[in-house]
């Protein structure tokens, strides 16, 4: 079907080369074709649901010439559900999904579905296929059309020499490898292939897993959902071959000039789910409950400490690991938990230093004399951590690998748990900070006596009906404003990388994140941090449309802040010749 300039494949059920593969009902083994019809295309849909697990599927374009390809699909999984394309030059396949379309309707998410820019590419010779992975996750995969527009001249020449800033940082979150189920090592690549056409220069792979012990089991275990099945099996793999695995994606990305760093969350827990479901388990964890952090009456918080020596010691084991991989660098993510509390080498510090005429346990968590002897243990960690990189790097022939820290979005807040970010940057111990959205605070409100002191029978009735400890976060680009001149006094004097974080919280609209980059930009931000980048933002074309390119500033302060200039919502008018214009009533009736 042709519009204008553009071209549409939109009637899968004749598109498809292996008519065997596709039928008009729901199958186990077949994709199901759908009737639609919107103002501006109709056809044919191509839908598989969560229990269906078909072959993949091709079509013909039959194009000559460069082409940009867009894709629709439909939110029909409230955000979990996409489908995988590949063209035939592709290295990878492109793993995709709609937008969070909540925001766009009020009703149910098939009244809405979502056009967005995929890539452009030369389909002269090209097919494309369909596909559904049958492992991982389950969720259900649809596509409505697709539409191919050709470039002129002038916009092939410009594709062809485009270059990329290659200045953002982008974390790829743990539990990505539950979507991409493979048994061969190569395909661990395919996140860095989706990210290579981006301003991306650093790609974080979270390695905290790696600690994990995924044998251990109770002797009656049963997991507690099918997911933990997934993910038990998905990393036990990873940890297996991870050697392998981390080598060739590190080469891999290099072939792009793109750096690749280990992403480690520091905090040490066993709590890792709801109702501590035993799945992350990390054995140095449970064998020194006595490490554990302690809380201002001495009873004891389920975060291991690094006040303790065992503590600093056994996580230095674990970086040396790292170092063996090959990384360029590590990336050291403190905002996740609890790393130093009140234990007994933090008491003791502190009465070394002040006396013992005030119990430091009584003191808010903003005192400068409490917050000095906490960074005071971490910065002599770090001594001992940039030292033990060092010497790996000369014992090998290798450059050091550089260090990155993600601070929470003051500086201030960090020192509260023991990052001082200018005390170890003047000792050149690290060379990066990424300044997230996210703090742990510590909630005393109303339980500060009139010496400044913690009442500590208010504070333990408190924690009986109130939140002692929350985490801000949302979505408050202001907070970073708020943030970044202390930072920037920082960086700029020591000369450290600097990344600030965009949103990463659902339900968000693609210019929102535009919107935060210029937040950003305008509050002296040196450049942008992606958090959960893969498979989160990537999957979703219209976000990815929005973020992939952020890196420079002076074309993100003229980006467009319409939502028609990431993706292009449309309403669907019937399904199966069944008119849905005034009232669908898949709601609920």
């Amino acid at each position: 079907m042709e519009y204008t300039n553009e071209i549409y494949i939109s009637d899968f059920s004749k598109w498809i080369n292996e008519k065997e593969l596709i039928s008009n009902h729901t199958s186990s083994d077949k994709w199901e074709t759908v009737s639609y019809e919107t103002a501006q295309v109709k056809g044919s849909l191509l839908i598989a649901s969560k229990n269906s697990y078909p072959s993949p599927v091709t079509i013909t374009p039959n194009l000559e010439g460069y082409y940009k390809i867009y894709v629709c699909m439909g939110d029909i999984s409230n955000g979990t559900g996409h489908i995988d394309l590949k063209l035939s030059d592709d290295e990878f396949e492109r793993t995709m999904g709609a937008g969070r379309l909540m925001s766009y309707c009020q009703w149910t998410y098939t009244e809405r579905i979502e056009e967005s820019f995929w890539k452009i590419a030369d389909m002269t010779n090209q097919s494309i296929t369909i596909s559904k992975p049958d492992k991982g996750i389950p969720y259900t995969a649809n596509i409505f059309w697709i539409k191919f527009v050709k470039l002129t001249d002038e916009e092939t020449e410009g594709y062809k020499h485009k270059k990329y800033q290659r200045n953002m940082i982008a974390h790829m979150d743990g539990d990505y490898h539950l979507y991409d189920v493979t048994n061969d090592i190569h395909d661990y690549c395919k996140p860095i292939y989706t990210m290579k056409d981006s301003d991306i220069g650093i790609i974080c792979e979270e390695i905290t897993n790696d600690r994990c012990d995924f044998s251990h089991k109770y002797d009656d275990y049963v997991s507690r959902d099918t997911l933990d099945d997934i993910r038990e099996l998905n990393f036990k793999d990873l940890t297996e071959r991870r050697f392998e695995i981390y080598k060739d994606q590190i080469e891999y990305a290099h072939k792009y000039g793109i750096q690749m760093f280990a992403a480690d969350r520091m905090q040490l827990s066993n709590f890792a789910f709801d109702l501590d479901k035993p799945m992350f388990y990390i054995p140095f964890v449970e064998n020194h409950p006595e490490l554990r952090c302690k809380a201002r009456d001495g009873s004891y918080i389920d975060f291991i400490s690094y006040a303790f020596k065992e503590t600093q010691d056994y996580m230095m084991e674990s970086i040396h690991e790292t170092a063996k991989h090959g990384f360029d660098g590590v990336l050291h993510i403190w905002t996740r938990g609890l790393s130093i509390f009140f234990e007994e080498p933090v008491i003791k510090r502190f009465e070394e230093k002040y006396g013992k005429e005030i119990d430091c346990r009584l003191l808010p968590e903003n005192d400068s004399r409490l917050c000095e002897i906490r960074c005071d243990i971490l910065t002599e960690f770090y001594k001992n951590i940039r030292k033990n990189l060092n010497d790996f790097a000369k014992d090998n022939g290798t450059k050091p690998l550089k260090i990155y820290l993600t601070c929470c979005f003051d500086v201030n807040s960090s020192k509260y748990y023991g990052i001082d970010v200018e005390k170890l940057a003047d000792n050149k111990l690290i060379d990066g900070i990424i300044q997230t959205k996210l703090k742990i605070s510590e909630n005393t409100d109303g339980v500060i006596d009139d010496f400044g002191l913690i009442d500590i029978d208010k504070y333990l009735e408190k924690a009986k009906t109130d939140c002692i400890f929350e985490r801000v976060s949302g979505s408050r680009m202001d907070l970073i404003s708020e943030g970044m001149s202390d930072y920037l006094k920082i960086v700029n004097k020591y000369n450290l990388d600097f990344y600030s974080e965009i949103q990463w919280e659902g339900l968000k609209r693609p210019e929102e994140y535009v919107q935060g980059a210029k937040t950003v930009y305008k509050a002296g931000g040196k450049s942008i941090s992606l958090w959960d980048c893969y498979p989160c933002r990537t999957t979703y074309l219209s976000e990815w449309n929005a973020v992939s390119e952020l890196g420079n500033k002076n074309k993100v302060m003229e980006m467009s802040e319409i939502t028609d200039a990431y993706h292009k919502i449309h309403k669907v008018l019937s399904y199966n010749g069944k008119d849905v214009r005034f009232f669908n009533p898949s709601w609920r009736g």
